[in-house]
Parts: structure tokens; C-alpha cells; sequence
């Protein structure tokens, strides 16, 4: 019998994990009470399915960059995302700026290539614009959409946001009840739309999903007021749930990787109400039993649906509505390594370019001798050749040999980490993209190396998720931090929070869980003013 076990060792499980053995667990009348019933140290084991630790924040350092990181999976966070900044400076973890739209980067939509300043001319910008944002960047124009809602929407923090979402209408209709795509195509058309949809690099930003949330998203993540300081981990955001576990077993935690639970069961044991897991170990593929007293599932939503359907969780029509209550969204990256950064040749240094082509978007990701500590003379360099999401995903996904491609982990083996080199028709095809979209003047070597990450395959089934039309998040989310109330399960992840797709969503709702549920003090670390959601 164990007190709790966490089920997935991404960031939010990771965290849950660390908070509930770390020193400043220390107080909380609930896990005392454990420890007292225990006669010692409490009991926390950490499963994870797969063979690391990580989740969907995966780095890979290719050969010869020894310190350069492929961000497979999340990449980057705001300076002012509640937790993660305060987390980075309590773990020692070093910090670099990341930057996104810098002047001489390129925008090629519709065949024509401008420069990102050039969004300003419409004698260039290759759409026919209504007058509200003719001449304005794919920013602006998107912010000037909110503030016809919300006059200040580029200076609202997420507590703002929290205050109107419940009662905000457009056209009498509440706006968590209204299509984001509809709102957008009612106020700029069809063609104002898909300048939007084009010029963002993102599909998600402007595609039909819960309306205010869409809105929020959107402000606090790309077009806020100051803009947004994105920073990135110097040496990979998978440090940030290493750290953790490496913490978490140093105060006695213990992890098991390999370990899928199959299903989750209740029962009695000595007069106690506990919960049984099921687990596949592999490679041998037995079957293991393990009884908690309480389970924390840190896990994504196709995670959760792929338990035996007769878990008995399955069994509440609440449950099953608000795991509902989200939509799945696919997105692949392919980075590409070169011996030198061809790119500079064209003046491009650092950001990104968008295009329409199912690139989406092309990051210039940096350069091995540029890096701290690194030899100057290496010249190796790293390209994010194409981070894309909603239907490009599948044009990449058609170029993958037939056993790559989407199709179910089998349940009878475990899946497995998708860091396969990326197959040679998917580079072509991405070279010859590089090549339209840089134009004839970009010489473009052969890649050294190429690495391509679909996060749609099970068990995650999605790169990130967003609120359905409809659903009230500030009622989902506190429901799914403990879904049964009969029952000591608890949920924690980006999945259902309001920073869906960002490490701020799966920590502020683990913190929000641990604190409601297991009586942990706010960490001395964090901010005191961090807002941390419903």
C-alpha cells in the first residue's frame, strides 16, 4: 500500500510528485495524517508509461551541437507566466530570450515574400483587406477585433479575464458560447480571416473554439500589451521535470518507468477505502497491482479515455461530460541541423518566418558556436524547419513511412518516445518549402541531421487542447481537480486549465490541486501575488 501515487511524468506530474515530499510539504494536516497512519515517511510513487520523464517537453541535442536543443514538444515560456518563472529561478535553471518576430524576418503568403515590417503597406500585403485593419500586422488586427469587445483587452492579466468570462455577451449570446472563427468572420470577413489564419502561423488561433477563451488565449499569449517576453531553458525544458524528479527521489520518492495503468478500480482493504491500479510493466509485459490511497492522474485527455473503459470513473456522467469539455489539437515540428546557418546569408538571424505553405512556420533556431560555453569555430546550426498545427499536420503526416503514420498504440505494447530521425521524403518536400520561401537566392545545404515529432499519436492524441463552445472552465476546472467526490482521484494538467498548450496551465491547476485537496501551503518560492486561475 502506498499513500499516493501519480500517474505520468510529464511537467504536472513531476511537480505533484516534488510538492508532496518536498520540505515545504512539510505542515499539511492531510499528509501528516498519512504519515501517522504510515508510522513514516510517506509513501509517493511516480508511473510513467513511457521510458523518460518529460511528457510532451521532449529535447534532443543533435551530434556535433552539444549545445544546441531540439524543443520537440514545448518550447518556451512568458516572463510573467505564474509558477513557471519562479519555479525556473527556485530550481537554478538557466534562462535565455527567445525571440519571435524580429524586422528582417520574412512573411510569404499567397506566392509574395515581404518582410514582417511590410505588414504595414498594403500595396504589399496580398490580401484585400477591410479598411478597420488594412495596414495593420496579424497582431494588431487580431487585437483590434478583441477591444471591440473589451475596450482594455491588451492590458488584461488572466484574473481580469476570470471576472467577465462567466457573464460577457455578443449580440445577446455569451461569448464562452459563440465560435471564435464565427465572432472573427462577422467582424472582418472571410478574407480579414484568412489573413488572420495566414499571417499568425497558427491555424488554432483563429479556428472555432469557445470564444472567450480564444480571446484571453490570445491576448495573454501574442498580442498583449507590453508585447509578450518569451524566454526559453538554456539547457532544454525537459530539465525543468528532470529537476524535479530528481528532487522528488532524493526525499525518498520512487519512480517507475514503463508502467502503463490499464484501469482503476475502488476498493476495501482492512476497513479503508483505497483505489487499485492495474499496470502493464514492460518489456515483459506482466501485470502488476499497486493500491493507493490516493491517485493524482497527470495526464492529457486521450490518456485518460484509453483506461479500461470500466474504471469506475467512467461510471459519472459529470466526469465524462467535462473530460468532454475540451478539444484535441494536432501540431508536428521538424527541425533540421546544417554544418553552417545558411540563413544568415539572407540577413536572418534569430525569430521566425510564416508562410501559408504547410511549413507554417520556420524558427532560426540558433548556432553551435554561438552558445555559451560552446567552441566558436563550430558552426553547426540548428533549424525549427516547420512548426505547424491543425490540417498541415496531416500534409506532413502523408510524407511518414506507412508504420509512422497515425494510427492507435496498440495495447498490447507500450508506447513509445517518437524521436525517430524524420524520413527522406518529408525532408525533400521540407527543402524544397525552405527553398519558396527564402527565394532564389537562399543556398541550402543537404541536413546533417532531421528530427520529426507528431504529439497526435497515442497516448497523448493531441500537441495541446482548447475549450470546446460552451464549456464554463471556471466550473470544469475545479470539478476536474477532484472529479469524484467520494472519491480521494484527483486530475491535474494543461489540459484543462487557461493555459491549454502552456507549462503555466499544467502547474498553476497541479499547484491548485495540491493545495484544495492535500492542504500544502503556498511554496515560499512562489510570488505571493501569482494569480493562479478558478
Amino acid at each position: 500500500m502506498i499513500d499516493v501515487a501519480v500517474i505520468g511524468a510529464g511537467v504536472s506530474g513531476a511537480y505533484a510528485a516534488w510538492r508532496l515530499l518536498g520540505p515545504e510539504s512539510e505542515g499539511s494536516s492531510m499528509l501528516e495524517d498519512l504519515r501517522r497512519r504510515r508510522r513514516g515517511p510517506l509513501a509517493v510513487s511516480l508511473f510513467e508509461s513511457s521510458g523518460r520523464v518529460g511528457g510532451r517537453l521532449f529535447s534532443v541535442t543533435p551530434p556535433g551541437m552539444p549545445h544546441m536543443h531540439a524543443e520537440l514538444g514545448g518550447m518556451r515560456y512568458l516572463s510573467s507566466h505564474p509558477v513557471v518563472a519562479d519555479l525556473v529561478d527556485h530550481l537554478g535553471l538557466p534562462s535565455v530570450p527567445f525571440p519571435v518576430d524580429e524586422p528582417k524576418n520574412l512573411a510569404y503568403l499567397r506566392q509574395r515574400r515581404f518582410t514582417l515590417p511590410q505588414f504595414a503597406d498594403p500595396n504589399v500585403v496580398p490580401y484585400d483587406l477591410p479598411a478597420a485593419i488594412r495596414g495593420n500586422t496579424p497582431d494588431e488586427a487580431l487585437l483590434s477585433v478583441i477591444e471591440r469587445f473589451f475596450p482594455n483587452a491588451a492590458s488584461m492579466d488572466h484574473q481580469a479575464w476570470d471576472k467577465v468570462k462567466a457573464t460577457a455577451t455578443a449580440d445577446g449570446r455569451k461569448l464562452y458560447d459563440v465560435g471564435f472563427w464565427n465572432l472573427l468572420l462577422d467582424a472582418v470577413g472571410q478574407e480579414g480571416w484568412k489573413f488572420l489564419d495566414d499571417g499568425f502561423g497558427y491555424g488554432a488561433v483563429v479556428a472555432n473554439v469557445n470564444g472567450i477563451e480564444a480571446m484571453e488565449a490570445s491576448v495573454a499569449d501574442f498580442v498583449g500589451s507590453p508585447p509578450p517576453n518569451y524566454l526559453l531553458l538554456r539547457d532544454g525544458y525537459q530539465t525543468m521535470p528532470e529537476e524535479l524528479v530528481r528532487r522528488f527521489v532524493a526525499e525518498g520518492g520512487s519512480v517507475h518507468l514503463h508502467h502503463q495503468v490499464r484501469r482503476i478500480d475502488r476498493e476495501t482493504v482492512d476497513g479503508e477505502e483505497v483505489l487499485r491500479l492495474t499496470l502493464s510493466v514492460w518489456p515483459a509485459g506482466q501485470t502488476l497491482t499497486v493500491r493507493a490511497r490516493h491517485v493524482i492522474l497527470a495526464m492529457p485527455q486521450r490518456s485518460i479515455e484509453l483506461l479500461d473503459p470500466d474504471s469506475f470513473l467512467f461510471s459519472s456522467d459529470q466526469f465524462l461530460s467535462d473530460l468532454g469539455s475540451i478539444i484535441p489539437r494536432p501540431a508536428s515540428k521538424l527541425f533540421l541541423g546544417y554544418d553552417r546557418p545558411w540563413w544568415e546569408d539572407l540577413g536572418l538571424r534569430a525569430g521566425r518566418s510564416v508562410t501559408d505553405l504547410p511549413l507554417r512556420q520556420v524558427y532560426y533556431w540558433g548556432v553551435e558556436g554561438d552558445q555559451t560555453g560552446a567552441d566558436p569555430a563550430n558552426r553547426n546550426a540548428l533549424l525549427l524547419a516547420s512548426y505547424n498545427d491543425i490540417s498541415d499536420v496531416e500534409f506532413w503526416n502523408e510524407l511518414l513511412p506507412q508504420p509512422n503514420r497515425l494510427a492507435p498504440v496498440a495495447q498490447t505494447r507500450p508506447p513509445r518516445p517518437m524521436d525517430a530521425v524524420a524520413p527522406g521524403a518529408l525532408v525533400e518536400e521540407a527543402q524544397r518549402q525552405l527553398r519558396e520561401l527564402h527565394g532564389p537566392d537562399a543556398r541550402i545545404p543537404d541536413p546533417t541531421v532531421a528530427y520529426f515529432q507528431d504529439w497526435v499519436q497515442d497516448p497523448y492524441g493531441a500537441a495541446y487542447h482548447f475549450w470546446q463552445v460552451g464549456a464554463k472552465s471556471w466550473e470544469v476546472m475545479p470539478r476536474m481537480r477532484h472529479p469524484l467526490p467520494d472519491a480521494n482521484l484527483y486530475v491535474c494538467g494543461s489540459a484543462w486549465s487557461t493555459g491549454q498548450g502552456w507549462v503555466y496551465g499544467a502547474l498553476t491547476q497541479a499547484e491548485l490541486m495540491l493545495e484544495e485537496h492535500f492542504r500544502l501551503a503556498r511554496p515560499t518560492w512562489l510570488s505571493p501575488s501569482a494569480y493562479l486561475g478558478s
